[in-house]
């Protein structure tokens, strides 16, 4: 019942203005009618006419407000006026005898035209009241029509009917205007704003104070993959990602007890659930009041940026040849092993490709990087997703293994390494095949930071290679067994 009683919305600022006057209208008249039914009722009982005309002007409210719920402003808004008009100059002058106080509600009649339809709706008005209240005062100096009460029926009465109505007449062609120039100058100010809101590089997303979108510009709407009608309304939690929620609910909720939040990075989620890397400038905006009105988002797309990034990292973490992390990634890592000091063992497998020289001498240095590329991923797929690979540098890499239980585990995995990486490799109509020597280190992870097991799997890995090479062994393996 509540939702039903409520002022309809209207996109155009005007027309909203007209229709919150219309409806204040058509509840006034619904009030004071019923009143003066009730009262009449109590008062005079014989005249059960009351009861019609007061039904009849109910009805035409109702009408009139059903025609504003569909939309209907001017429909609804004529309704009242000409109803308005008929019973002021009609009712109360050929009925109830009264003319001269009928101007005043005349008068309320052309305020009101002017208000909810336009000046010249105002001045149509007008002339009509004029010309009827002419031919009334005429048919009352010619004996047709009663001599009326309070005022008689002369020129000075016409002429202060004249002089009300015409003073109202000035008055809401005047306010008409100044109001139409206030929108205008407002319109004006919100189409620079929309033309800086459409045409900005970046997006633009304003949120309600539930953080529902109330707008959002082309930019916004493209970024993040809906149209301009399905974003309307959507919560800014559905753009989060499953793992930054916490996140930006603390986010929103320092910007909401207005707190100035630097510019900072996000995920967001796109209507085709992919992920796509924002920058994020938010701020709560207020009224004329003061009072919190709406949040403003402002979003820029730095998929590039991120991208760019990403090949720097590449450039400086990873091997441009064989994509393995190179010597500064490995450190890293290794270092980050020592973090944890339980019993566990780990390994470093120290591997080194034998007389690789004599590939680039003999088939030159596009196959012997052909030849490097497809060892490195060899080797990658004999280890598990948890060890690690790295290219130190020409033909000697160095493997990371964690969580081995025994020696025996890491002899069966460096036996599949040297079984892999002799495998012939075919290229063209050409077979090489190539051979590594590997020294291997362990020890429990605990033991790490006072060890160096790269050096010391370095060391095992050149007695392999003064043994024959083709082959693995362990550093001080007689001790850690």
């Amino acid at each position: 019942m509540y939702k039903f009683f409520t002022i309809p919305k209207f996109p155009d600022q005007e027309k909203q203005r007209r229709a919150n006057i219309l409806v204040v209208a058509q509840f006034s008249v619904l009030f004071f009618v019923t009143a003066i039914v009730i009262f009449s009722s109590f008062t005079t009982p014989e005249h059960t006419e009351i009861y019609y005309m007061g039904g009849t002007g109910v009805l035409a409210m109702l009408i009139s407000y059903g025609l504003l719920r569909k939309g209907k402003l001017e429909a609804a808004s004529w309704l009242i006026v000409i109803l308005g008009w008929l019973v002021f100059t009609f009712d109360l002058a050929l009925v109830a005898g009264i003319r001269g106080v009928s101007v005043h509600g005349q008068i309320l009649i052309i305020i009101f035209a002017g208000l909810v339809l336009n000046g010249k709706t105002a001045l149509l008005m007008t002339f009509l009241t004029l010309t009827i209240n002419f031919l009334i005062l005429g048919m009352e100096q010619n004996g047709l029509l009663a001599n009326p009460l309070p005022l008689p029926a002369n020129d000075t009465r016409w002429f202060i009917q004249t002089i009300y109505t015409m003073m109202a007449a000035v008055y809401i062609w005047t306010a008409d205007k100044v109001i139409r120039n206030a929108l205008s100058k407002s319109q004006e100010t919100a189409d620079r704003y929309r033309a800086l809101f459409d045409r900005t590089n970046d997006g633009v997303v304003i949120f309600d104070l539930d953080w529902n979108v109330l707008s959002a510009n082309t930019q916004a709407v493209e970024l993040l993959g809906y149209s301009e009608a399905e974003i309307v309304g959507l919560n800014s939690l559905e753009f989060g990602t499953p793992g930054n929620l916490e996140e930006m609910n603390r986010s929103r909720e320092q910007i909401l007890k207005g707190q100035n939040l630097p510019t900072f990075e996000e995920t967001l989620i796109r209507k085709d659930g992919n992920q796509v890397p924002v920058e994020l400038n938010m701020a709560l905006v207020h009224d004329a009041k003061g009072d919190p009105r709406h949040v403003q988002c402002i979003m820029r797309d730095i998929t590039e940026r991120k991208d760019y990034e990403l090949r720097l990292q590449q450039q400086a973490l990873y091997d441009p040849l064989t994509k393995l992390p190179n010597r500064t990634l490995f450190e890293d890592r290794y270092q980050s092993i020592h973090s944890k000091t339980d019993q566990s063992l780990v390994a470093v497998l120290f591997v080194d490709l034998d007389n690789f020289k004599w590939v680039n001498d003999e088939f030159g240095h596009a196959v012997g990087d052909q030849v490097l590329q497809e060892l490195s991923s060899r080797m990658q797929g004999t280890l598990r997703d948890s060890d690690i690979v790295a290219r130190l540098g020409g033909d000697e890499f160095v493997i990371i293994l964690e969580n081995i239980r025994n020696k025996m585990d890491v002899s069966k995995i460096t036996e599949k390494l040297l079984n892999n990486i002799y495998l012939p490799i075919q290229l063209g109509d050409q077979y090489i095949q190539i051979t590594a020597s590997i020294g291997i280190s362990i020890a429990e992870r605990r033991n790490l930071p006072h060890l160096d097991l790269l050096k010391y799997s370095d060391a095992a890995m050149y007695q392999v290679k003064d043994s024959g090479k083709n082959n693995f062994r362990f550093y001080h393996s007689d001790e850690l067994a």
